[in-house]
């Protein structure tokens, strides 16, 4: 029976995901996000709280969010019907067994230190085709109180955004399970939100950004999604 049941879901996925793939999925992806819309919505409770956020239905964009828990990327990925290209730590992405999964996926392996070239291309290579990029600026799993620091975000998100003139999207997660363990905020279920701002744009897309404009920029997205938890922790919520 342990079996039995998730091999029939998978089979069902297989069948309905070509039916609601989004526009830039391969099958397996379309599979994946259907089993994943399912996991989200059944097992973690996942309701989107903003109703008028925008993500293009084409053209560049950045999607970027607080970062407390291993079920985060798969949280957010609810957002879109488009690929969502994650950025994502290069340890974690070869880890053995997963590797093929990750790059299935389209995920970004990018070097912690934030001196990687080849990861930076990569994604303003995707942006310049009309893609979308996905990244957590607070660069690892962070309690939501470390949001208010000083040094809260790190300064990739703003790069590509003032570099590639895309619009960003911020996000605030809520009620994911916060466990520095990846697989313990996989495994374990939730009664998640997702708050979602308006779009963030900047001027001078098109040319390299000095360390000052990235540092403003980077500033004003960690602000947008203070704003957000501020209205997850509102009375009202």
């Amino acid at each position: 029976m342990l079996v039995a049941l998730p091999a029939a879901l998978i089979s069902l996925c297989c069948l309905l995901a070509p039916y609601l793939r989004g526009p830039e999925d391969t099958f397996i992806i379309s599979v994946c996000r259907l089993l994943n819309a399912i996991y989200c919505r059944i097992y973690h409770q996942l309701k989107i709280v903003s109703k008028n956020y925008q993500i293009p239905d084409s053209g560049p964009f950045i999607l970027v969010a607080n970062h407390t828990s291993g079920a985060d990327p798969l949280l957010v990925g609810c957002l879109t019907k488009r690929l969502v290209h994650y950025l994502m730590a290069r340890e974690y992405h070869e880890t053995f067994g997963m590797h093929w999964f990750f790059n299935a996926m389209r995920a970004i392996p990018v070097n912690r230190d934030g001196n990687d070239l080849r990861a930076t291309r990569t994604a303003l290579r995707l942006l310049k085709e009309g893609k979308g990029i996905g990244l957590f600026p607070q660069g690892g799993i962070r309690s939501p109180e470390e949001l208010e620091s000083d040094d809260a975000a790190k300064m990739g998100a703003a790069m590509f955004a003032l570099w590639s003139g895309a619009p960003l999207i911020t996000v605030y997660i809520k009620g994911a399970p916060a466990f520095n363990s990846i697989v313990m905020g996989v495994i374990c279920p939730s009664r998640s939100r997702l708050y979602v701002g308006e779009p963030v744009t900047f001027e001078g897309g098109g040319k390299k950004p000095g360390r000052e404009e990235i540092k403003a920029a980077s500033e004003k997205i960690i602000e947008a999604i203070r704003l957000l938890k501020e209205e997850a922790e509102g009375p009202d919520t």
